[in-house]
């Protein structure tokens, strides 16, 4: 055979070779990754697997005019971000929801959504309040969300408490985070249910509206960085369970991407260790 031919030939069957070999990379990182992924968020990406993303269903209390009568359209639309006066009409209600959190479940429904088998579904926290057999992610405080305020509650939350101006563990200790102009703080935390240990509950919530949706943005963006640093021989081990985690994030108003960890905190035999701390 002609060596042209034979080169010809080599070369197609390397050419071959190397897009199998780099196809079987790509589907092993891809793989590998949402393992890991799942390692995080603490349980197995099971097709058809339920997640409830809970939000803080809101009420806007009955309002009157100067004649006594029920005011039944008290909304109206805010102006475009130019300047743009916005329609004169007025608008009702039933249920507002906050901005922060429908910014927060849009970043985390990405998330889910990469590995094309979960079912994410938004549900408010009056709806969801009564079930436990589930994995949720709730967004927004215990004041305003009661299956934060359940999830904070439950016997399996060593890792930290929420007023309404800050933070503290659950031996009392205050931590230094308050909101200011410049920043605003939220946490990230995830329990194993105690009822349900297959289950996994998380929190994505705020000091303040940016809190709340700046962690969600980081950990549908930096989860990568989060479980790297929870328990990193856990991580590097590939078998090691991750552990119950709080992180507590750095946002500045306004922009969620400027979402950075300042703390992390880790359940380890059933007490709290301090990982870091900025």
């Amino acid at each position: 055979m002609d060596n042209d031919i034979k080169s010809l030939i080599l070369n197609i069957i390397g050419g071959v070779l190397v897009s199998l070999m780099t196809a079987a990379y790509l589907v092993v990182r891809h793989r590998f990754r949402y393992y890991h992924l799942q390692r995080l968020i603490g349980f197995q990406f099971k097709p058809e697997t339920i997640v409830r993303m809970v939000y803080g269903q809101l009420l806007l209390p009955m309002r009157q005019d100067q004649s006594g009568q029920r005011i039944t359209h008290p909304y109206v639309k805010a102006p475009r971000l130019e300047g743009t006066p916005p329609p004169s009409g007025t608008y009702s209600i039933a249920h507002p929801i906050s901005e922060c959190e429908v910014r927060a479940s849009t970043y985390i429904a990405s998330l889910l959504g990469l590995s094309g088998k979960l079912q994410p579904l938004l549900v408010s926290d009056t709806n969801a309040s009564s079930i436990l057999d589930s994995n949720f992610i709730s967004f927004g405080g215990p004041g305003s969300n009661y299956k934060t305020a359940d999830i904070l509650g439950s016997d399996a939350n060593i890792l930290i408490r929420m007023a309404f101006t800050e933070f503290s563990l659950p031996s009392g200790e205050r931590l230094p985070f308050n909101c200011s102009r410049d920043a605003d703080y939220g946490f990230i935390l995830r329990i194993t249910s105690p009822e349900f240990p297959e289950r996994a509950w998380i929190v994505c919530a705020g000091l303040g509206e940016w809190g709340t949706s700046g962690t969600a943005w980081f950990l549908a963006n930096k989860w990568q960085t989060l479980i790297k640093n929870i328990h990193p021989l856990a991580y590097w081990s590939g078998v090691m369970k991750i552990p119950d985690f709080v992180a507590i994030i750095r946002v500045v108003p306004g922009q969620d991407q400027s979402a950075r960890m300042v703390a992390l905190y880790r359940k380890e035999k059933n007490q709290i260790r301090s990982i870091m701390r900025a």
